[in-house]
């Protein structure tokens, strides 16, 4: 069954809970009301794919901004992993999100490999995570990345990568290097930071995240 726009606040509140809650371990997860906010106010888009039953299998979060977007979630339902829906959906989302938004560059935040070497079997592998966006040509910025605290009483997630899923075509050179401009990677984390935690990302943990960001005018990313 085709991908469907997630419109209704009730929809999103039931997928939330059925898929999203069980893929994520608290830190990584927006509470629901936020992400319902969210959708009222165009700042979150997403897709939901369904079984021909009619049972929701997988879902797609993405978070607008002017220039960037941000792939928050995308999650396949308990029990119906592994069977290529994921993917299926990831394709779709970033289509129709190029099309309709035309951004710069749409992001992924996921678990370094590297750092997060244990798979849970309730939140997934963070190794097949990494390969399921790295064969589909993604490519990881050189960013300290750290998730930050998604709401009061969270915490900030350390060791996690910065992904770039897909980019304009005016930012990939002869070579295939994607040429990203750093400015509005800056804004962009800035204002994810200021909204999620209430305050601008000044503190030392914060500041070496946005360093490689701040010494260049462009981040030179090759395949």
């Amino acid at each position: 069954m085709p991908a469907a726009e997630v419109t209704s606040l009730d929809e999103l509140r039931a997928l939330h809970a059925a898929v999203l809650a069980p893929s994520f371990p608290p830190d990584e997860l927006e509470d629901v009301e936020a992400m319902c906010a969210d959708l009222v106010a165009g700042r979150t888009v997403a897709l939901v794919s369904s079984s021909d039953a009619g049972v929701p299998v997988a879902v797609a979060v993405g978070t607008r901004s002017e220039q960037v977007m941000l792939l928050s979630y995308l999650a396949v339902a308990p029990g119906t992993r592994g069977g290529g829906v994921g993917g299926e959906l990831y394709d779709e989302a970033l289509r129709r999100w190029r099309d309709t938004f035309d951004p710069l560059v749409v992001l992924a935040e996921i678990e370094d490999p590297d750092v997060h070497t244990s798979a849970a079997d309730d939140h997934g592998d963070p190794a097949a995570r990494a390969r399921f966006y790295l064969r589909r040509g993604a490519r990881a910025l050189p960013v300290p990345y750290v998730q930050p605290a998604l709401a009061p009483g969270l915490s900030r997630v350390p060791g996690m990568q910065l992904l770039a899923l897909s980019v304009r075509a005016s930012v990939v050179a002869d070579d295939d290097a994607w040429h990203l401009p750093t400015e509005p990677l800056r804004n962009f984390l800035a204002a994810y930071y200021e909204r999620a935690e209430g305050e601008p990302p000044t503190d030392p943990q914060a500041a070496a995240m946005l360093a490689p960001l701040r010494a260049a005018d462009e981040l030179v990313v090759g395949p």
